[in-house]
């Protein structure tokens, strides 16, 4: 951590150039002796992706920025606000805190917490930063959040860790069991010190594959920003053995949507199927990460296009966790029938379809954008069609 950086002029300088060209900057001698332009350009390129994910930091004077992809591995402020509500009592302890946006977040509803970093340099920042922002109930230390939780004693009312979704190779994996550190191998450790365990992992994880990794699993909870899915996180209770609850959100302008079901549902629910009817409901990125293909059909009354295209439809106008479309044309997936429709631009949508996006614009001769969305699938004849529609936007 370069305190320099600090200094008034340095501060300056990063805010005046939010919004220029940073390879000028890259390039250009620094002004400041004891910073260089490198770490200029990384505090603005990181200041610039806080405006979005991070406001309360971007809005607060003086704050230290780590490099933009240490950033982009944070929770967003929405998704850590969330995290909030899942927990209580009066300590948590956060195994791999980072930056400290989760650790900030808990700070507002635990009395006490504990954020642990083995990066003695990132530890420095966020205890810096946790004083800009008044926070004064966290608690920094530089260490290895196994290591620490071995050889505490203290009562813990919540853990929470966010395994590294790399190897010591700095490889991508998507198996809970090697990210690192490895929450499965270690589950034992950790509900010894606490009976409540928050995991987050990434969107890429396969529900199943999780389920057959952790045990004590009571809730899962998919998080989705604008149809986005950001991350997935597991609420482990020490000696529960039910069913868990899976819940889906998915963060709007001004709203949310939630839907929640259980994977017994899921598999003992039956579809219903028609061609498409006067509306399309095609279910949020959240919802179509969890699974629950038959029973957002039942919940809702909707009919199922195909088994495989999880597009919906109805002749009724319903209140939807997802968006919506009126049904305008069907066509066959053809040249010649679709070129009486007379378009050409819209935006395209496939679903349990065999050519990409690319091949069907190429094919169809349609450019991109404008009002009109095409849905390319499959439907319950086992026919290819383009169904033609327009979004219905909804105010809630």
């Amino acid at each position: 951590m370069n305190n320099e950086i600090l200094a008034n002029d340095v501060q300056q300088f990063i805010n005046e150039n939010l919004n220029t060209d940073i390879h000028k900057i890259l390039l250009s001698k620094s002004k400041f002796p004891e910073v260089s332009s490198r770490e200029l350009v990384e505090q603005i390129e990181s200041k610039l992706k806080a405006k979005s994910k991070l406001p309360t930091w971007f809005s607060t004077d003086n704050i230290y920025y780590p490099n933009k992809l240490n950033l982009s591995q944070t929770s967003s402020e929405i998704t850590a606000d969330y995290k909030t509500t899942l927990v209580n009592g009066i300590i948590i302890i956060d195994l791999t805190a980072g930056f400290g946006v989760d650790s900030f977040a808990f700070s507002k509803k635990m009395n006490h917490v504990i954020h642990i970093d083995k990066n003695e340099d990132l530890s420095k920042i966020a205890q810096y930063n946790f004083k800009q922002l008044d926070a004064f109930n966290i608690e920094c230390i530089a260490a290895d959040g196994l290591e620490f939780i071995k050889k505490t004693n203290s009562p813990i009312d919540w853990i929470f860790i966010d395994p590294s979704r790399r190897d010591k190779d700095n490889k991508k994996v998507y198996y809970l069991s090697d990210c690192e550190p490895n929450v499965v191998s270690n589950m034992e450790l950790l509900l010894e010190k606490s009976s409540n365990i928050l995991i987050k992992t990434g969107p890429l994880l396969d529900l199943k594959s999780g389920l057959k990794e952790l045990t004590h699993v009571k809730e899962i909870h998919i998080v989705a920003v604008n149809n986005d899915v950001k991350e997935i996180l597991w609420l482990i209770e020490k000696e529960y053995k039910n069913e868990p609850l899976i819940k889906t959100l998915n963060y709007k302008a001004n709203t949310f949507q939630e839907f929640q079901f259980h994977l017994s549902e899921e598999q003992i629910t039956d579809a219903q199927y028609s061609k498409p009817l006067n509306y399309i409901y095609e279910p949020n990125a959240a919802i179509l990460k969890s699974g629950a293909f038959k029973t957002i059909a039942k919940k809702f009354n909707l009919y199922k296009i195909h088994a495989n295209s999880h597009l919906y439809t109805n002749d009724q106008l319903i209140e939807f966790p997802g968006r919506i479309f009126k049904v305008e044309n069907i066509h066959d997936y053809s040249k010649k029938s679709f070129k009486k429709s007379g378009i050409k631009k819209a935006n395209i949508t496939t679903r349990n379809f065999p050519d990409s996006v690319l091949k069907i614009r190429k094919k169809l001769g349609i450019k991109d954008g404008g009002e009109i969305y095409l849905f390319c699938t499959t439907d319950m004849e086992q026919n290819l069609v383009i169904i033609y529609c327009l979004q219905i936007f909804q105010d809630h």
